[in-house]
């Protein structure tokens, strides 16, 4: 009886922590996280995220990804809700947003990997993992 928990309960959380296997078209991203609505922060927030940009907060409702050649891409409306979602479950991006929220300074910038497929400048997420 045990074993068969322990089984039904293994394969429930590889179930869960699977992601959705990218759609045709898709691609995948890596990159920086920021606030595509604000543009003005405050100068301890430097290098947290990409220059003309402030990093995400616990107010943050538009996000978007700064890709390391540099391309910076919105995410769509259900992107930004699973963002918030991932924010979220992440203990580690958890307390760099709740550190900043606190004191108003970040010390590092918030990474992700990301599903999705580009319309009009626009990235349309599918999956996104925060460390």
């Amino acid at each position: 009886m045990i074993r068969h928990y322990a089984v039904c309960t293994l394969f429930f959380v590889a179930l869960c922590s699977a992601q959705a296997p990218p759609r045709s078209g898709s691609q995948s991203w890596t990159g920086v996280l920021f606030d595509t609505l604000k543009t003005t922060c405050s100068s301890e927030t430097q290098g947290a995220s990409p220059a003309g940009t402030c990093p995400v907060s616990m107010a943050t409702q538009s996000f978007g990804i700064r890709l390391p050649d540099g391309k910076l891409y919105p995410f769509d409306e259900g992107g930004n809700a699973k963002t918030v979602t991932a924010l979220k479950k992440s203990r580690k991006a958890g307390k760099e947003v709740f550190a900043y929220w606190q004191t108003g300074k970040t010390a590092k910038p918030i990474q992700a990997k990301v599903i999705g497929s580009v319309t009009s400048n626009t990235l349309n997420l599918e999956s996104i993992q925060i460390d």
